[in-house]
């Protein structure tokens, strides 16, 4: 009886190590850098950026992001190559909440344009999907929407998509 009961306690334990290691990693030893390119998305066509990761617990963490990027108006009526080029300057705050690799993402950001184009500050909310590797070393894919909050009579030689794709690298 008492082998039983050992060799059932046992199975317990190892049971619940296994389903343990499935659901994620610690608080904190989740990897927190990234460096990333954006197509398309937060006022430009591609975008260099690094994002800092702030965990919270498992489930939730905050992430801090700067970057440059390119600028032109893509347009398929006219000729874009005479529109005038812009470095954008995305920044932004996200919280992030999901389970293991997969995460939702919402958050607010801005953009700073410098060049010929109008407005040189856009400001959006963003939303999407995020999976982020439990590893250093490893891809990192972000796909967001951007919800202006810009009034788009303002806007001249800008054309804002408000989707995007990010491949990064994590460490």
């Amino acid at each position: 009886m008492m082998a039983r009961l050992t060799i059932l306690l046992l199975s317990f334990v190892a049971v619940q190590g296994i389903f343990a290691q499935e659901t994620g990693i610690p608080s904190g030893r989740r990897p927190s850098n990234t460096i990333s390119v954006n197509l398309l998305g937060d006022g430009a066509n591609v975008s260099l950026n690094y994002e800092k990761l702030i965990g919270i617990n498992d489930a939730f963490f905050i992430t801090a992001r700067a970057g440059a990027g390119y600028g032109r108006q893509l347009t398929l009526g006219n000729d874009s190559l005479n529109l005038p080029v812009y470095l954008a300057i995305p920044v932004h705050v996200t919280i992030n909440a999901g389970k293991g690799r997969h995460f939702a993402e919402l958050g607010m950001g801005n953009t700073l344009n410098a060049g010929n184009v109008d407005p040189h500050y856009l400001y959006y909310l963003i939303y999407g999907y995020r999976f982020y590797p439990l590893n250093r070393n490893n891809i990192s894919i972000r796909i967001f929407g951007n919800l202006l909050l810009n009034k788009k009579d303002d806007f001249h030689n800008l054309y804002f998509v408000p989707f995007g794709f990010s491949l990064g690298y994590v460490f």
